[in-house]
């Protein structure tokens, strides 16, 4: 139906049509037409003249269509849909030779539009079930399983999509679908009662109404749906059999949730709650108005109602209709109620080092919770959710920072020199993501294990201020290359003996001069030497939270599944092991941070959470030490304090959020894959022979451009003795960018190299 519907479209310079013809030469689609009469009130049929069926005659169909008769009433907003059972493409366009019954029908060509495949032939089942145009579905290509695919087509189209998807279809399974199932039958009944009539015939619905009677002494025929929904809400006997299967699958069966709305009994006091949609509607309603008031509330009180009511309807997530998003505010109770408990207390400790381990062991799912509660929001709820997480931070959020801020005047963060440095191992990668506080982090890491990788999580203090002019530096493999003379307005520091800015591209280049292969920039991600050490940046979290605010909670997951994958693809191109590191975390509120107040005339440079004062100006505003050279300070705002405007998202002051940072080493379990390396390529014409450090179990291939590329050998081959030979398969290849690979058993690529033919290396 949206398919068809999808055609009433006005192309430039054209109307809408004023017609949809749906053509079908071998007439496969008629067994669903009756069923979709009942939910497509346009549909009109090409056959005998029968108008309260809404079929007829060409003639007929063409009055309709240019709406000069009353009955059948036809929606003004729908052109009408035309089936044309027996009729394809080719009998319409056939000009004078067009059959008689069908040349009213012609003209509706150019003012209406033609249902058809983009290579313009007629829509037939199988195609329009299995084109990736289409539903794209997998269905073994024999004749047993199109007859029973076609016998099944009135079962098939009521079966929502992502229960056929994912395995192929075959005879056996279509023919379960028309296997009776009284229990089915009867659910789809009450959600659809005249379609389900029309689906299953006068035989089969005679057949239906006394198996009904028999097994669960109702008949369709005679009592009310609302007596079924009620019955079915009320879960005794057969009728529980009945809940248990719309309870698996609820949106295979549309309509139910609108019948127990209209079925609950009135009056009767009913102690089972879940089967009543409406009950449900009710304590949404009641979390709303409860999470509304929170802001009027004491926060400890605030903590304790969020607390409670996720006492009281923390069950409702296992309820179907959470499942079927009809509770979101259940849903969102589970992040809060974390929120609130974590927000009962501030993150403090004698020294930053004590601050730091009670962050590790609590804090941080706090922090987690607050973006995750604004993430799965509803958009009409997303005001109120962020309100709620406003009055439950906020306290937390401050009074952490200040009791960071008071451990720091007696017990200062580490300094350049007394930090461990970051360096990759041997055939490992370092990969950075800007702004990874330790909550994405511990996510990130949890996502890895659930990936099958080992993760070893541990965490470092980040160079202050935490912006990324002076953070990303300490945690790239020059960080003893690093000169910071004067504290300048952008934060930023010097690289090399040359003493350069280290802006991206000149650190990038330090990094390459120490021996690493820089990653991301159109290259190939394998490992280029044996050994080697690779270093690459990647994500977007600091970057989209300066760009969305607050509004970037809800595309953290994203961010995460992104780095999850790019991980996995390092891993999979032959790096052993992948050590993530970030240069500072990151404060976010619903609503705003709050602001200090800090003339920008006293500044050289006045950022969200730090400045640089200008000349010998003495504001009241707290000044530390900065990272690279401590005889040079910088100015941070108090608390959570913003200098300029009031930031949602913001970064360069001094809390536990922005200050300790996470540092992940990924790799695979059970160890890597057995090793590889190619020693010497020697071309003889088109045969290429190759030595390599390799066992048998080792293959060699040449692919076209990429490690990756299409083969274009006449086989792989495997090695004896460390030497192997390869043919290409074609001239064609003679002049062509070719790249040798090794790889195991499994397919992973172990070694590749850069050729050509003639070339030798």
């Amino acid at each position: 139906i949206e398919y068809l519907r999808a055609k009433n479209i006005a192309l430039d310079g054209q109307e809408r049509p004023a017609a949809i013809l749906w053509t079908d030469p071998k007439a496969e689609w008629r067994s669903l037409i009756q069923v979709m009469q009942t939910r497509v009130e346009e549909l009109l049929v090409l056959g005998d003249y029968a108008p309260e069926q809404r079929t007829g005659p060409s003639v007929w169909i063409r009055c309709l269509v240019d709406r000069v008769l009353d009955k059948p009433n036809l929606p003004e907003d729908r052109p009408p849909i035309v089936y044309l059972p027996g009729v394809a493409r080719q009998d319409l366009r056939a000009g004078e030779e067009c059959r008689d019954e069908l040349k009213p029908l012609v003209e509706l060509m150019f003012r209406g539009t033609l249902w058809l495949q983009h290579n313009g032939s007629d829509w037939g089942v199988r195609t329009f079930l299995t084109s990736t145009k289409a539903l794209g579905l997998d269905i073994a290509g024999d004749q047993r399983t199109t007859d029973a695919m076609l016998r099944a087509l009135p079962e098939l189209a009521v079966t929502p999509v992502p229960q056929l998807a994912g395995h192929q279809l075959d005879a056996d399974e279509f023919d379960r679908m028309l296997s009776d199932d009284v229990i089915r039958d009867l659910l789809r009944w009450m959600g659809d009662a005249e379609g389900t009539k029309a689906r299953l015939g006068d035989n089969g619905w005679a057949a239906f109404c006394s198996r009904c009677t028999k097994e669960f002494e109702f008949d369709p025929s005679v009592d009310a749906d609302i007596t079924a929904g009620e019955r079915m809400g009320g879960r005794q006997g057969p009728w529980a059999k009945l809940w248990v299967r719309f309870d698996e699958a609820p949106t295979s069966f549309p309509g139910i949730v609108d019948l127990l709305r209209r079925s609950k009994p009135a009056g009767a006091l009913l102690f089972d709650r879940e089967p009543w949609p409406d009950f449900n509607d009710e304590d949404e309603e009641a979390v709303r108005k409860t999470l509304g008031e929170l802001p009027d509330r004491a926060h400890d009180d605030a903590c304790t109602a969020v607390e409670q009511l996720e006492r009281e309807h923390g069950q409702r997530r296992g309820w179907v209709w959470a499942r079927m998003g009809l509770s979101p505010m259940a849903g969102v109770l589970e992040p809060l109620s974390r929120l609130a408990t974590a927000s009962r207390s501030a993150i403090g400790g004698n020294t930053p080092d004590e601050i730091a381990v009670a962050y590790r062991q609590r804090g941080w799912r706090g922090d987690a919770a607050t973006w995750e509660a604004i993430a799965i929001a509803d958009t009409a709820d997303e005001e109120l959710i962020c309100s709620a997480v406003r009055h439950l931070a906020l306290p937390w959020l401050e009074d952490s920072a200040r009791a960071f801020q008071k451990t720091l005047a007696h017990a200062p963060l580490p300094g350049r020199r007394e930090q461990v440095k970051v360096e990759a191992v041997e055939n490992g990668c370092v990969l950075f993501c800007d702004g990874l506080r330790y909550d994405i982090g511990m996510r990130l890491a949890e996502q890895l294990e659930g990936r099958g990788c080992r993760v070893a999580v541990s965490e470092q203090w980040a160079a202050t201020p935490t912006v990324t002019a002076t953070a990303k530096p300490a945690v790239s493999p020059v960080a003893d290359k690093i000169v910071g003379q004067t504290l300048e307005k952008d934060f930023g520091v010097l690289v090399g003996k040359d003493h350069k800015p280290a802006n991206a591209s000149n650190l990038r280049k330090a990094i390459e001069d120490h021996g690493y292969q820089i990653l991301g920039t159109g290259g190939l991600d394998l490992p280029m030497d044996t050994p080697a050490r690779g270093w690459l940046e990647y994500g977007a979290i600091d970057s989209l939270g300066h760009k969305l605010k607050g509004r970037l909670a809800r595309h953290i997951g994203d961010e995460i599944d992104r780095l999850v994958q790019r991980i996995l693809q390092l891993l999979d191109s032959g790096w052993e092991s992948i050590r993530v590191v970030t240069d500072h975390g990151w404060l976010l509120l619903p609503g705003g941070l709050p602001k200090a107040d800090l003339p920008r005339h006293l500044t050289e440079s006045r950022w969200a959470r730090c400045a640089v004062i200008a000349g010998e100006s003495t504001p009241e505003v707290p000044r530390y030490p900065w990272y690279w050279n401590r005889s040079q300070y910088f100015a941070s705002a108090p608390g959570i304090a913003c200098f300029n405007r009031s930031e949602e998202y913001a970064h360069g002051g001094l809390s536990v959020q922005e200050c300790l940072i996470p540092e992940l080493v990924v790799e695979r379990v059970g160890g890597t894959s057995t090793g590889a390396s190619i020693d010497s390529i020697t071309w003889r014409g088109m045969r290429c022979f190759v030595e390599a450090t390799a066992s048998d179990k080792v293959v060699a291939d040449l692919r076209l451009s990429t490690p990756t590329g299409e083969s274009v050998v006449a086989s792989p081959k495997p090695f004896e003795d460390g030497r192997t030979s390869l043919v290409l398969s074609s001239d064609e290849y003679e002049e062509a960018s070719l790249v040798l690979v090794l790889a195991d058993e499994d397919g992973k690529l172990l070694a590749h190299r850069p050729t050509r033919v003639g070339e030798e290396s």
